[in-house]
């Protein structure tokens, strides 16, 4: 009998790497099973293995494999999370600290992007993450600096400051098609917006209702859409050189009575779900205990539907009332729609999140996380599908893509005309 060698840990690494090596075919049908988060971190631990998630032939087959992967999304916190270790010059980071819902995800960055400091005028942003679309997220960080930043591989491209300067984050959101992007806001007049196509901000006219508040914006099918929760939704498409503003009324609440302003979005939440625009509703005025509506834009008849309707009561009723606990003595707050399903929505109770089923009205699940709770005036997490391939979605303009791994976007985006970073001094040649 033969006594076998003892191996280091080093030499067993390198024996099993080399072994994946030499059967490329086990390498790639383990990379297509992964995660799109974890797929663009692999992507720096070699060149073979760059290549191999470069390829088209890959980039073919891992879309057709997760494109309806029910997995693929994440609730993002709008709390921006600061690293507060001493970062070295270069480009700066903001990742995405992915948890699964229904727990909460949210990103980290350093100090040089968002520091911790309080507003020093009424106009300042607090740093939050603003709106997401299609793999890029639209966040403030200091001195009211805009950045489009892609989560899953850190980049950022600070957006030039347009005159005037921009003041709400409320009316701002970002949209993305067909590889480029427009980060808009909407304005009395305009529809000022910023196209990753020039690189620069411009002004494009545009008549619409007045709006007494924006409450949220987010992205559909190409589109972007302002909410005023009190009255309705303005879709307009911003990569269009003439926009044209389209105007929804949300459906009648069931004899609720008027509240303030900054208690709809509590009660109120408007979303995509399964492709579909959807509105859900919180009355805790409606019978003994309150109740949940969740309603669905028809595709044919351009009407609201009422899918789904749900008494508190039957929750508290249900076996799984008592695994949770939910406050009887509370009525939730409006947290969000599963973007995938429209049955399965999200609320608000005690800093916890709660995940309902509309269908078999039972509790699914719920996280503890503190973050999960919001102060009044503020909004929900944002619910983010993760696109087929999220490390090729790029946050630079088109005409600064090719100089980004060599070039500070910080810099590249300082003005309102996208330059080269000139950094030192010319050498003098030897004569």
């Amino acid at each position: 009998m033969t006594t076998p060698l003892p191996v280091s840990a080093g030499d067993a690494s390198r024996v099993l790497f080399t072994g994946i090596r030499d059967h490329t075919d086990i390498l790639i049908e383990v990379l297509l099973r992964l995660p799109p988060w974890s797929l663009c971190q692999l992507r720096c631990v070699c060149k073979l293995w760059l290549e191999q998630t470069t390829s088209s032939t890959f980039l073919s087959a891992y879309a057709e494999r997760h494109t309806t992967n029910p997995s693929n999304w994440f609730l993002l916190d709008r709390t921006i999370f600061i690293d507060t270790a001493p970062t070295p010059r270069g480009p700066i980071r903001a990742l995405l600290r992915n948890s699964e819902p229904p727990k909460v995800s949210s990103i980290i960055t350093s100090s040089r992007m968002c520091s911790i400091c309080r507003k020093e005028s009424f106009y300042d942003q607090p740093p939050m993450i603003v709106s997401y679309s299609s793999g890029l997220i639209l966040l403030t960080g200091n001195e009211n600096n805009y950045y489009v930043c892609n989560p899953f591989t850190g980049d950022t491209f600070l957006l030039p400051v347009p005159k005037p300067q921009l003041r709400n984050a409320e009316s701002l959101g970002i949209v993305a098609r067909d590889g480029e992007y427009v980060v808009a806001e909407l304005m009395l007049s305009c529809l000022r917006s910023f196209s990753s196509v020039n690189g620069r901000w411009e002004e494009k006219p545009l008549v619409c209702p007045q709006f007494s508040r924006g409450d949220m914006v987010f992205s559909s099918g190409g589109m972007l859409h302002w909410v005023d929760l009190n009255c309705g939704i303005l879709s307009c498409d911003p990569f269009a050189s003439e926009p044209t503003v389209l105007f929804i009324n949300l459906p009648e609440a069931s004899g609720r009575p008027t509240r303030g302003l900054d208690e709809w979005i509590h009660m109120r939440y408007v979303g995509v779900s399964a492709g579909r625009l959807c509105f859900f509703d919180i009355d805790e005025d409606d019978g003994e205990s309150g109740s949940m509506s969740l309603w669905a834009l028809g595709g044919n008849s351009g009407e609201w539907v009422l899918e789904y309707k749900v008494d508190f009561k039957d929750l508290w009723e249900d076996e799984s009332y008592d695994d949770y606990s939910l406050d009887e003595d509370e009525v939730p707050l409006v947290g969000l729609v599963d973007p995938l399903n429209e049955h399965s929505v999200y609320v608000i109770s005690q800093d916890c999140l709660f995940n309902i089923d509309l269908k078999t009205k039972q509790i699914l699940n719920c996280t503890a996380q503190t973050n999960a709770g919001r102060e009044v005036g503020s909004s929900p997490p944002i619910a983010c599908v993760v696109p087929p391939l999220p490390h090729l979605v790029s946050p630079y303009p088109s005409c600064l893509r090719k100089e980004a791994s060599n070039s500070d976007p910080q810099e590249a985006g300082s003005s309102d005309k996208p330059q080269k970073s000139g950094k030192g001094r010319r050498r003098k040649s030897k004569t």
